[in-house]
This record gives C-alpha cells, structure tokens and sequence, in this order.
C-alpha cells in the first residue's frame, strides 16, 4: 500500500468510526467527540452554552517507509508503507528497498456532536435575548425632538 492510500484509509476508518459510534450511542448519552469550551477545560457541562467549539485533533502518524527505485513496464516507483513478512526466522523486509521512518501528524475536526449543535443554539438564542435588552425602546433618532 502507498503512503497516500494508508492515510486515506486511516483517516477515513477514524472518521467513519466517530460517526458511527455517535450515533449508536447517542441515546445512551455518551459522547464520542463532545463540544468544547473557548478555554478546552476538560469536564464538559452539557447544560452549559459555552461548549460550542469544535476540537482539532492531531492525528499523529509514525510509519515506516521504502522509497523503490525500481520501476517495470507499466509500474511506477515512489513512497509505500513498509509491509513486513513474518516468518520462521523473523522480520524480513525487502533487501532492494531503503526503508526510513516518517513523523507527521495531521489536524482534523471530526462530525459534531448534537450536542455542539444544541449549544450553539442555546448560546444564539441568549445572545439575541442580551443584544434585544440593551436596544432602546424609542427609535435612534428620538432624542432630537
């Protein structure tokens, strides 16, 4: 498999698992990727309207890879994730491959909760309630006479 198909394939199971558990565990109240608050406290208040903001999380890689140089008709050299073979006597890798090993990490957001969604919600429908109160009763233009 190549670089680029393994981080396809990584992100995409992790994303379509969070999704999936939301929404089976949903109706049992767990939370799979809560809502966070502007300070990223750790304790999430359900009730509270402060827990809008979506997290960013690194998903961090460490992979072995072989650079080929080797190219044959119709086939194409490049970056593949090191696959090793076990057997009898150990790890064996292939002999005409440089193997090195990458660090990255990659931000995603992954799918709201609901709950975001309700608190984003709440936190609007407040901050009309406050911006309503402090708009004067008379028109702007009302002081001049």
């Amino acid at each position: 498999m190549d670089l680029k198909e393994f981080i396809q394939e990584t992100i995409s199971a992790i994303a379509d698992a969070t999704s999936e558990l939301q929404e089976r565990y949903t109706e049992k109240e767990i939370l799979i990727n809560p809502p966070s608050a502007l300070n990223n406290h750790t304790t999430y208040s359900p009730e509270s309207r402060n827990y809008t903001y979506r997290r960013v999380q690194d998903i961090e890689f460490d992979v072995a890879v072989s650079a080929s140089s080797e190219k044959s008709v119709g086939g194409k050299g490049g970056i593949k994730v090191l696959s090793v073979e076990l057997g009898a006597q150990g790890e064996i890798a292939k002999a005409d491959e440089h193997v090195s090993r990458v660090h990255f990490k990659i931000p995603i957001t992954l799918r709201p909760s609901d709950k975001e969604k309700e608190n984003r919600e709440r936190k609007e429908e407040a901050d009309r309630a406050f911006q309503e109160n402090r708009q004067p009763k008379s028109g702007p233009y009302d002081w001049m006479g």
